[in-house]
Parts: structure tokens; C-alpha cells; sequence
């Protein structure tokens, strides 16, 4: 622990020296500081050239090392997709569940049908009819691919006008697909009601399928089925006309169309890209709010711009960089400038406050060079989670949160750089502003910051040595007075402005009698390891110098100064005040370090504090028990209200929901051999995927080989022996003149070797059932793999669909996510053990973290969340965003001094009006996305608001009470116990100043 602890002193110290320079240089350089910043940034922006957006569901959200992928692969290469369907469903015009089956009903879904395949559609200057785009099945079949029940009558208005009785006509006759199989009643209507024979008698809904061929042209680049393509052009305009062209006082009409669910949820993304523009205004206007102060010296209020013009750069910087590199942006990337606009704005208002605390006399290097060394090594190791906590999630096989964790890390990393450097420029060309206009000098009204606005700067001694008579023993610091959290005893300090690695002396009289006031905060040093606003208090005994005359003669001058007067009028008189003091707290600070406490923080307070906070881990643990995985694209990427959205309701209620197509594929023999000599297994394999309770009947499953064997029974049932091919050069020629005839409807299921004639592939068709959630989609990949593998072994047979890309995923996000967010959760406690310099301080805050992932992961339960691709990518983001608030409170802490009641009060004082506001900033930096029509923007926002939520609570209500009862020693007191008599010994011996020890 000893070691430990001397190490984090050590980086602590280091950071603190190391902000306090920087601040310095800034202060002496900020034109320099500008010009570099803005120079680097403008180099990166030439990386948009290379941006580019990934739009591809299948590869963002699906991990790529699934199972399926490889299977896909396979797919694409030997049965390329060949056409899409568009869905055409028909109710009555009440949609009262009265029934279509009548023929004026039946006209008019006619009229519909002739209305859609007239349609001529012109892309690049190409005309194409709906007999150029349909799909035939095969090229043995000129007949448009339609199922509907409107095949009944061959299409023809004549015929079904002529028909006296539509239901008879239903009844009688059969229809049949594209490959010559009997089509089902159901999968053309739905809400069928029959009768005790099985006739039908009514229906409420007609289903009409249309094929579309996809259409792939090199010479005019034609993408078959992107954004663009024939089919991409076919299908817009049959929802065209569906919807704008066409309306009916009898039926009415809904488009199902799987193809478009991506364009819609596009559509909706960039049409909340526009609402959400809404944050940034909300959170500039809270930010100029909470930076505004009632006087025009100190006004800050328009700082809030450089804040936002330096998140801007980082945010430019980071995307121009990876875009540049290669990286490209996706969907869920686009809430990242929320994200870090809200972060980089949380370190704004923590600078502003050390800012704020420094003595306004003090020369501006001084000014500058504390306000950042108290709050760099405060926001470093805020900085430090978050990027590490976000880079945690490149661990991982989803290319969503791959990619946005790559952008989230280096953009914050970014943003942290560009407030500590060009943010502080901008500060110093407003503090000289503020000096100026205090004292009544150079250009009206702000002041001139720019060069060249003055002549000669009106300031320049005052800026450079304090003004109003300031000096190192005159220094005031805000929270030298901060009451009932003031150390027990005053030390007094004197070191050299100019050397920023400077330690101060420190000697410390413990009386009996009343304590005396507590004499000025000295410069640079204020706690042994860089604490904020707080000083080693060591009581030793040295024998020192006497000081010399000159020391006398300038400490008794110093303890008869009168106090400085640093206030100026109010720009707004308001309850009787008509002069401003800026170091009176804001209402952030009297709201979360007054008020608050007053009610947390003693005994009654904290017992509640601790009942609410079990009561609200006991509702998150249950939830945690009932979130389910599941991620039905089509229903979640498709705005609610959407004209896709009735269809798919109708689906549900009358075609047994979200029917996925999937297939089970033989591949060439594992020992060489002929499919002839397979046939038993080619049998089974049919049967099981039949069979299998995840596989739906209607429509039905459609096996090659079971309609190949009933045509040879038809054919050459004399030839056959047991009713199969007798050789296998009568299976292979039999066969090829199958697919050329009466199964040419087959002829892309079975592939067949052009020089050996053998088989070496085959497809049988199906569809799953409903698709219940995600743990049901898991089930039905395994069921289906393991029962053809079983089947058929010797054809290396795969089940597979494209919605396994998907399903297989599942099971692989819960591991993914559950490793992200324990080894996130790890790093970001070694680093808060290394920053904070404490094993206990870092097991609290750990918990504190712990407790508000737990309470984000259970409230998705009562939001109506499921465990998929988007909101594990918000859980593993969380552990970064929690550990914000509470690392920013317990650092404040342990650089506290007093009991650990006094030292959670002071933590509050310092750091709580800070952390609130930025708070506040990251929630309206959310807030729009809660009226965004798209899943990922109305998720977020869900997650991002209870997990704000969540983390102020923890941080400045449960953590508080928590540190007043096992908080850890100060800084000061853990040095004293490690050895720190003896540095400050040595200190005081090695020191020319001479103060005489009591």
C-alpha cells in the first residue's frame, strides 16, 4: 500500500506540476496556443475526402465472426439472390374484420394488380415494364412470378366478372406456385373461416406477392439491389401506387416490403439528424446560463463559445482523422457529437470553477497556472476512464460499436486536449479582458483581446505582477473560508511564483487557545500529493532561522493589510445586491452544496439516502431478472406509424407474424460419390426439415427431391426398382430432363456439374415460424442445423437464412457485452486506483459504477428494452459515463481536510455545483433524441437519461453519505502516516525562508 501510494503521489504531483506549466505557457502564449491548435485541426479536416458512412444492418450489427457468415458465404457464391417481394395485403375499407371474399372486393384488388404492373419505370435513361423486371424462376418459365389469389381467374377482369359464384370458384379449384406446386389458401388470404366440410366461407385479408429480378447491369453500373438499382425503383413505385394512386371506397390497402425497411429507417435517421440539431441549442443556452455572472467584468457567459468552438475541433478532428485513416461512420455514430459535446463541456465547467476560485488580483500566469493544475489532474482522470472505458469496446466483433468505440475514444481524447489547451487560451484573452474592464482601461466595453485592438496593452504591469496590491501572503483563495470544512489548524506558506516545481515551507503551531483566522492560501502547493484547496498539516517540531528584519518588517505589512475589495456592480440589481463578488457561490454550487447536504447529510437524511437507494436496487435487480434478447430489425428500425408498420401488423394477425425464409443446402459428397447413392438421406433430410418445430407449413416446405421421385413414379414407374432411378446414370439423365420439363420451377435448386452431370448442391425451401424474440430465433439456428446435420451427414448439409447472420449473433452479444463492460470495468479501476492514489477510494467509486450499470441494465426491463446490438453498445459506453461523476466528487475528498463529515461537505463545496452542471449538459445533449422517431436515437435516449440520472445520484447524494462513514484518509494524513515528517523535514531545513515554529 506504502508503495502504491507513494507511486500515485508521484503521478498526482507530477500532474499537477505539469497542468500548473501549461497553464503558465498558455497564459504567456495564447495567439501561439490558438494558431497551433487550429493549424493541427485544419491538417486533420482534409480527412473528410475520405468519408464514407457504412449502411449495411447485416455487417454493423451482426458480429462477423458468426457461424453464419461463413454459411453466407457459400450461399452467395453458388445461389445468388435473384429476386425481392413486395406484399400487396387487401382488408375491407372499415379493416372491422368483414370479409374480402366477394367479388366487387375481388375487382378491386384486381384493379390494383393491373394498375401496379402497368407502371413503366426510367432509371438512367432505361425504361423497364414490369415484364422486364418480374421475376420468372427460372429461364424454362416466361410467366411472371405472382402469388395471389386473383390466379383463380388467370388475372383476367372478363373471367371474374363472369363468374357467378367467387367462394365455389375458391373452393373448387387449386392454384399453384411458380415451380407447379399447389399454392395454399392461407398464404393468399387470411382470416379464413370454413365451414364443418372445410370449405371455405369467408376471408378478411388477400395477400398478393409480387417477385421482383434483380437486376445487375456492368455497362450502366446498376447495383442489383442498393439504393438506385431496377428492383430498389420497382419497389418505391408499387408503394407509390399502392398508397398515392390508388384509393377504394370498398377495400383498403397496406404494402409489405422487407426491402424497404432499411430505406424508411434512413429516411428516419436523417429526418431526426435535423430535430436533434435542437440539443446543441439547448445545452449552449444552459451553458451561457450557467457561465453567466452579474457583471460585466466577470462575465463569462460568452467563454461558453471557445468552450464549444474547442469541442468542435476535437469533434472535427477525430472524424477527419478516422475517416481519413479509413474508419467509416456509422448510424450509431451519429449521436457521438451529443456524447462529447456533453463530456467536453463537464471539463468546462470544472475549469471555470478552479478558475473562479483563484484570487482575482493574482497575476494572470498565477490565475492560469492553478485553475489548471487543480483541474487537470481532476478531468485527466476523468478523461482517462472514459477513453479507456469506450476503448474497451473495440474488443469485440460488432462492427457498430467496433467503430463507434474507436470514434468515441479518440474524439474524447481529443476534446480532453483541446479544453486543456486552446479553451485555457481563450480564458486568458478574457481574464486580460476582465482585468481591463475592473480597472476601467483600453478599448469599451469587453475589452480587446485580439492583436492590434490596443496599441499597447493599458494592464500589462498589473497583469504581470497582481493588481490592488495583491502578494503571495495577501493571496485569497475562495474556499479558505469554507466553515465547518476547514482543516483544524493553518499553515503558512512561501514560495516563488516563477518556478512552478517550487515547495513551499510549511510549519504548523497546534494551540489550546481560540484559533486564530485562517491566514491566506499560499500558491502552487496546496496539498502534499496536488490536492485541491487544501495543504499538508503536519504537526513537527524544527528548529529553524529566525527571520531577518526585511522578513519581519514584510510579514507584519502583510498581517495589517487591509482585505482587497475585488467586487464590481451588478450589471442587474437583484434582491438588494448592487455589487458582485465572484467568489460567492453560483446557484449550481448554494443547490448541490447547501441545500443538499442539508438534507442528505445528517443523520436522517442518510439513513433515507440509503432506504431509497436499496428500494431502487431492489426494482433494477428484478428488472435485470426479466430483460430478454431479442432484435426484430424490421419492427424496431421502422418508425412507429410508418405506412410499413400497419402491414406488418396485418402479417401478424393473419399470416402467423414474421415469417423468415430459410433452407437447408446439400453440398458435394464428403467421399466423392454420386447423390444417387444418397437418396435415403436426401429423404430424410427432406423429412426433418419438414418436421421441425421451428418450421412453418404455410407455405409449405418445398423439397426437389420428393417432387423429382413423384414425376419418375409418374414417368418411368415400369424402369424404377423400389420406386427410385435403377443406376446412376439413369438418376443424373432423368433428372436434367425433370428440370427441363415439368420441374423446371427447380432448376436453381439443384446444381448440377456441366462436365460430369453430377450433382454437386441442391436447395429445399422453407419458412420459419413467427418469430418470437431473439432467445426463440437462437433456438430455431440450432434446431435446424443439428436436424439436417443428423439427417444427411454424408452431404454436408447447413441450414441456413439470411436472418442467421442475425440470430447467430445473439448468442454471442450477451458474452461479448458481458466481457466488455468487466474488463472496462476493470481498467477503469486500476486507473482510478493510480489517479486517486487509494484502493478504498477506487472500491467505492467502482461500486458506485457497479450500482448505476445495474440500474440502467434493470430500467430497461420498465422501458420496454431488449438485450440486443444497440443497447449493449449504451452498457458498455455506461462504465465510462458513470464513473465521471463520482471520481470528480471522491478526488475532492481526499484533498480535503477535517473529519470525513467535514470532508464530504467540502467535496461538495468544491466540485458539486461543477459536476451537476455538467450533468445537466450531457442530459440536454440527449434530451431531442426522446422525440426522434428512430430505435437507436428514442434508445439512447431512454438509457443515456436514466444512467445521468443514476450517476448524480450516486456521485453527489449515496457517495457523499457513504464517504462520511468509511471514506479514506486524506491525502495529508496518509502521507503523514507514510513517512511525510520526514520530507517535511527536509523541506524546511533545505528552505532560505525563515518562520519561527510555536
Amino acid at each position: 500500500m506504502k508503495c502504491l501510494r507513494r507511486i500515485s503521489s508521484a503521478v498526482d504531483r507530477g500532474l499537477t506540476n505539469f497542468y500548473r506549466s501549461l497553464g503558465r505557457l498558455i497564459a504567456r502564449r495564447p495567439w501561439l496556443v490558438i494558431f497551433i491548435c487550429t493549424a493541427v485541426t485544419a491538417a486533420c479536416l482534409v480527412g473528410f475526402l475520405r468519408f464514407e458512412v457504412e449502411d449495411d444492418a447485416e455487417k454493423l450489427y451482426t458480429p462477423q465472426n458468426a457461424p453464419s457468415f461463413k454459411d453466407k458465404e457459400y450461399v452467395d457464391a453458388n445461389y445468388p439472390s435473384e429476386s425481392l417481394s413486395v406484399k400487396i395485403l387487401c382488408l375491407d375499407r372499415a379493416q372491422s374484420g368483414g370479409s374480402v371474399l366477394t367479388k366487387e372486393a375481388l375487382l378491386e384488388h384486381l384493379r390494383a394488380y393491373k394498375l401496379i404492373t402497368s407502371q413503366v419505370v426510367a432509371v438512367k435513361g432505361k425504361s423497364y415494364t414490369w415484364s422486364d423486371v418480374c421475376d420468372t424462376g427460372s429461364g424454362n418459365n416466361t410467366r411472371c412470378r405472382v402469388e395471389s389469389i386473383l390466379q383463380f381467374w388467370e388475372f383476367n377482369e372478363t373471367t371474374l366478372l363472369s363468374d357467378p359464384d367467387v367462394i365455389r370458384t375458391v373452393n373448387g379449384g387449386t392454384i399453384a406456385d411458380w415451380q407447379g406446386l399447389p399454392l395454399s389458401l392461407d398464404w393468399v388470404m387470411g382470416g379464413v373461416d370454413r365451414n364443418a366440410t372445410g370449405a371455405v366461407t369467408r376471408a378478411e385479408v388477400f395477400q398478393t406477392v409480387f417477385y421482383i429480378r434483380i437486376i445487375e447491369d456492368s455497362v450502366t453500373k446498376l447495383d442489383g439491389e442498393g439504393e438506385g438499382s431496377v428492383a430498389f425503383k420497382w419497389q418505391e413505385r408499387i408503394t407509390e401506387v399502392a398508397y398515392d394512386k390508388w384509393s377504394s371506397a370498398v377495400v383498403a390497402q397496406y404494402v409489405s416490403c422487407d426491402g424497404a425497411v432499411g430505406r424508411e429507417s434512413t429516411k428516419a435517421i436523417n429526418r431526426d439528424i435535423g430535430r436533434l440539431s435542437i440539443g446543441y441549442i439547448l445545452l449552449i443556452t444552459y451553458t451561457i446560463i450557467a457561465l453567466w455572472r452579474n457583471s460585466w467584468a466577470y462575465q463569462k457567459a460568452h467563454v461558453a463559445l471557445a468552450s464549444f468552438l474547442a469541442i468542435g475541433m476535437g469533434i472535427g478532428m477525430d472524424i477527419g482523422l478516422l475517416g481519413g485513416l479509413g474508419l467509416k461512420f456509422n448510424f450509431v455514430c451519429q449521436v457521438l457529437p451529443f456524447l462529447l459535446v456533453g463530456v467536453g463541456v463537464d471539463n468546462t465547467f470544472i475549469i471555470i470553477s478552479n478558475y473562479f476560485d483563484q484570487d482575482p488580483d493574482a497575476p494572470i500566469e498565477y490565475r492560469m497556472g492553478e485553475a489548471l493544475g487543480l483541474a487537470g489532474s481532476s478531468i485527466t482522470v476523468s478523461c482517462m476512464t472514459n477513453v479507456i472505458a469506450f476503448a474497451v469496446g473495440t474488443y469485440t466483433s460488432l462492427e457498430a460499436l467496433l467503430s463507434f468505440s474507436v470514434y468515441a475514444s479518440i474524439g474524447t481524447l481529443l476534446v480532453f486536449v483541446f479544453q486543456v489547451t486552446i479553451f485555457p487560451a481563450f480564458l486568458t484573452l478574457d481574464a486580460r479582458r476582465e482585468l481591463r474592464t475592473r480597472l476601467g482601461v483600453g478599448c469599451p466595453g469587453f475589452g480587446c483581446v485580439a492583436p492590434g485592438c490596443c496599441v499597447a496593452e493599458p494592464a500589462a504591469d498589473q497583469l504581470t505582477r497582481g493588481n490592488n496590491g495583491w502578494s503571495f501572503g495577501t493571496n485569497t483563495y475562495k474556499h479558505d473560508s469554507a466553515g465547518p470544512t476547514m482543516a483544524s489548524s493553518y499553515p503558512t506558506q512561501v514560495t516563488a511564483l516563477g518556478d512552478p516545481s517550487t515547495t513551499s515551507t510549511t510549519t504548523t503551531a497546534t494551540a489550546t487557545t481560540a484559533k486564530p483566522p485562517p491566514p491566506p492560501l499560499m500558491p502552487i502547493n496546496r496539498a502534499g500529493s496536488g490536492a485541491m484547496g487544501s495543504v499538508p498539516d503536519v504537526a513537527v517540531k524544527v528548529m529553524i532561522r529566525p527571520p531577518s528584519a526585511s522578513d519581519q518588517q514584510q510579514q507584519q505589512q502583510e498581517a495589517v493589510a487591509p482585505p482587497r475589495d475585488f467586487s464590481t456592480p451588478v450589471i442587474v440589481p437583484c434582491c438588494g445586491r448592487r455589487v458582485f463578488d465572484p467568489h460567492e457561490d453560483q446557484l449550481s454550487t448554494r443547490i448541490v452544496a447547501r441545500w443538499l447536504p442539508a438534507l442528505s447529510l445528517n443523520r436522517y437524511g442518510k439513513i433515507m439516502v440509503v432506504v431509497l437507494e436499496c428500494v431502487m436496487l431492489g426494482f433494477a435487480i428484478y428488472g435485470c431478472t426479466k430483460v430478454y434478447m431479442d432484435f426484430n430489425f424490421r419492427e424496431l428500425f421502422v418508425p412507429h406509424g410508418n405506412w410499413l408498420h400497419k402491414a406488418f401488423q396485418v402479417e401478424d394477425q393473419y399470416f402467423g407474424g414474421e415469417k423468415v425464409p430459410v433452407a437447408v443446402y446439400t453440398r458435394a459428397t464428403r467421399d466423392g460419390r454420386d447423390y444417387f447413392y444418397y437418396q435415403d438421406q436426401l429423404l430424410q433430410i427432406s423429412e426433418a426439415f419438414k418436421t421441425n418445430k421451428y418450421i412453418t407449413n404455410v407455405p409449405a416446405v418445398s423439397s426437389w427431391y420428393v417432387n423429382y421421385q413423384t414425376w419418375l413414379n409418374g414417368s418411368y414407374a415400369s424402369q424404377l426398382t423400389n420406386g427410385r432411378a435403377p443406376n446412376e446414370t439413369a438418376f443424373n439423365s432423368w433428372l436434367q430432363k425433370w428440370l427441363s420439363t415439368d420441374g423446371r420451377g427447380f432448376s436453381h435448386n439443384v446444381l448440377i456439374n456441366a462436365n460430369t452431370g453430377r450433382i454437386v448442391g441442391s436447395r429445399i425451401d422453407g419458412f420459419t415460424k413467427d418469430v418470437e424474440d431473439g432467445s426463440w430465433a437462437v433456438k430455431c439456428v440450432d434446431s435446424t442445423r443439428a436436424a439436417v446435420e443428423a439427417a444427411a451427414p454424408d452431404l454436408d448439409p447447413i441450414a441456413f437464412g439470411f436472418s442467421y447472420t442475425f440470430w447467430d449473433g445473439f448468442r454471442t452479444i450477451a458474452f461479448s457485452t458481458v466481457t466488455n463492460v468487466i474488463i472496462a470495468g476493470a481498467a477503469v479501476f486500476l486507473v482510478t486506483m493510480i489517479l486517486l492514489a487509494d484502493v478504498v477510494a477506487s472500491l467505492i467509486v467502482g461500486t458506485m459504477v457497479v450500482l448505476s450499470d445495474v440500474g440502467v441494465f434493470g430500467f430497461m426491463h420498465y422501458a420496454n428494452l431488449q438485450f440486443n446490438s444497440v443497447t449493449c453498445i449504451v452498457l458498455v459506453l455506461a462504465v465510462g459515463i458513470a464513473v465521471d461523476y463520482s471520481a470528480h466528487v471522491m478526488r475532492a475528498f481526499l484533498v480535503s481536510t477535517g473529519t470525513r463529515q467535514e470532508r464530504a461537505h467540502k467535496a461538495l463545496i468544491e466540485i458539486g455545483g461543477a459536476v451537476w452542471n455538467g450533468a445537466m449538459t450531457t442530459f440536454l445533449a440527449v434530451l431531442p433524441m426522446a422525440a426522434a422517431e428512430h430505435y437507436i436515437f428514442t434508445t439512447i435516449f431512454k438509457m443515456f437519461a436514466v444512467l445521468i440520472l443514476l450517476s448524480i445520484w450516486h456521485g453527489i447524494v449515496l457517495l457523499p453519505v457513504l464517504m462520511s462513514w468509511i471514506g479514506p484518509l486524506p491525502y495529508r494524513d496518509a502521507d503523514q502516516q507514510g513517512g511525510g515528517e520526514e520530507e517535511v523535514c527536509g523541506r524546511v531545513r533545505s528552505t532560505r525562508t525563515a518562520v519561527q515554529a510555536v
